[in-house]
């Protein structure tokens, strides 16, 4: 059978492909035992042997293999639908959300999965002894009930029409099997490298740095996926993990801007791009009385030719941001372009009277070439107008520990919109700067605060599309970061693969890509 191929490009322009359409495979149901091995913690949307998907920024695509969320996203990026819950409904004054979860739903040790997990696992979120990352998106909840063993009901202190998209985020966990362990000790517990889920492939095996090994759920709700095991290898770097998918070790890995053009020589993998909804951002601490002068702010993003660095180091797979925002229909057309402009740039430093006895740090978590280059440049063009840069290359974690201590001047990062801009609220409200939570920029905007607040309450779409609007043009206004682009992301697949649904997501998920249907073709 071969499956046809879905590729939709509405305003996100996000692209999706089922993968046996494109390559044409014939796949034989009766055929012999199928492995996938995928390098899915490579790249920046990868989370690699992190294992408590509460904590996890990133690294979705691989954890919703084995544990089931409440709702996810279509392949598009447009549409949410149920996943473990089959419907949810406001009541009319939004202060109180009804769950209807999916029936005849197991865990992979055969116990029922029920209300009672979710309460548990939303009590967990919210717990601060988890100290979640998404335990923001759920600071309205305030209690949670059970009626029956599939009905879960949020009392809210007010409406937040953003639920729904949280829970495409949030990875349910068994409480008959974590309900006695303290949040504490759970956070780190050595139980996540053996987990009990949902989905349609469960946990057979962890060999550290090496992979991490699973096999199918034969009792998964949707049908005995057709794989027999999927395996997530891991790589040092992408390099490595490019040269195994060009040789057929491994059939599916992110690849970088400069691996997909050394492909286009060979043809040796068959490579899908599209724009990753991650917005690329010059951050700093805006607590720092260095920034504290709008002027300055303005001459940081004038003194950059972003068409110019789209054109030359992204190969015309960027497009260029003007406000934290990036989806198209909440960007107005009115909004500033700040066009490169190197006289204005300079003349707005004098009057903002800058001075620098040394360079600026400036920070970033990209180790791949192209960000090289990007840091490289940027470093060069901020130079020209007197604003002199030092590039500081450092892993993950020690770019979280810096930022969260208020250890930098200058960030070069990126920061994932999603399909519902409320996933901006712990980036970008003020109440949730360190310690409490990732607002590491320190943004305190007044105006931005009631406006992530009204859109929260807004039911009705055409009202939050509004809202949001207002909030492209408040930080086009002030400029709490300074918008870069929005750059491409790709994926690499072998040529045997069949039925696999693939589109750059931020954090690498939150939608249904029907893992069950992947195929691989045999050797003969």
């Amino acid at each position: 059978m071969m499956s046809t191929m879905s590729m939709k490009q509405a305003g996100t322009r996000m692209l999706t492909l089922a993968l046996a359409a494109l390559l044409g495979l014939a796949v034989d149901r009766g055929a012999a035992a199928q492995v996938f091995t995928g390098a899915f913690d490579v790249g920046a949307a990868g989370n690699a042997q992190k294992f408590n998907p509460l904590i996890a920024p990133a690294g979705f695509g691989f954890y919703n293999k084995y544990f089931g969320t409440l709702s996810l996203y279509d392949a598009g990026l447009r549409k949410i639908s149920g996943d473990l819950a089959e419907s949810w409904t406001y009541a009319e004054d939004g202060k109180r959300l009804v769950i209807r979860l999916r029936k005849g739903v197991k865990w992979h040790d055969g116990k029922p999965f029920t209300a009672a997990d979710v309460k548990f696992t939303l009590g967990l979120v919210k717990h601060p002894d988890m100290a979640s990352v998404f335990a923001s998106r759920l600071s309205d909840v305030r209690a949670i009930t059970t009626p029956d063993a599939h009905t879960v009901v949020l009392e809210l202190a007010k409406m937040d029409a953003s639920l729904p998209d949280a829970f495409t985020s949030i990875m349910i966990v068994p409480e008959h099997l974590l309900g006695k362990i303290p949040a504490r000790e759970l956070r780190n517990s050595t139980w996540w490298k053996s987990p009990v889920g949902t989905g349609p492939f469960k946990w057979a095996r962890y060999s550290p740095d090496q992979y991490v090994e699973l096999v199918a759920n034969q009792d998964f709700y949707r049908g005995k996926p057709q794989l027999a095991k999927l395996v997530n290898r891991y790589f040092k770097d992408g390099s490595t993990a490019t040269i195994a998918l060009q040789a057929g070790e491994i059939q599916f890995s992110a690849m970088t801007l400069d691996q997909v053009r050394e492909n286009r020589s060979t043809r040796a993998v068959h490579v899908i791009e599209g724009p990753s909804h991650v917005l690329n951002y010059i951050g700093f601490n805006n607590g720092d009385p260095r920034f504290k002068d709008l002027r300055v702010r303005q001459a940081l993003l004038l003194a950059i030719d972003r068409k110019a660095i789209a054109r030359s180091i992204f190969g015309g797979t960027a497009s260029i941001g003007n406000c934290a925002l990036t989806l198209p229909q909440y960007v107005p057309a009115d909004i500033e372009q700040y066009d490169y402009h190197v006289a204005h740039a300079k003349a707005l430093l004098r009057a903002a009277g800058w001075k620098q006895a040394e360079p600026l740090e400036m920070l970033t978590y990209y180790n791949d070439q192209a960000s090289k280059d990007v840091m490289a440049v940027l470093q060069a063009m901020l130079g020209k107008v007197g604003i002199q840069v030092r590039p500081r290359f450092v892993d993950g974690s020690t770019f979280g520990t810096l930022t969260d201590a208020g250890r930098f001047s200058l960030v070069y990062a990126g920061a994932g919109n999603g399909p519902d801009p409320s996933t901006l609220v712990p980036l970008m409200k003020s109440s949730f700067a360190p310690p409490r939570g990732v607002n590491r920029m320190r943004v305190n905007i007044p105006e931005l605060d009631s406006l992530f607040e009204a859109a929260q309450q807004e039911a009705d779409d055409a009202s939050r599309t509004a809202i949001y609007q207002q909030m492209c043009r408040v930080t086009n206004a002030q400029l709490p970061w300074i918008p870069l682009w929005v750059g491409n992301r790709f994926g690499g697949f072998s040529k045997k693969v069949g039925n696999m649904v693939w589109t750059p997501a931020p954090g690498g998920g939150r939608y249904q890509d029907y893992p069950e249907r992947w195929t691989i073709e045999q050797a003969p």
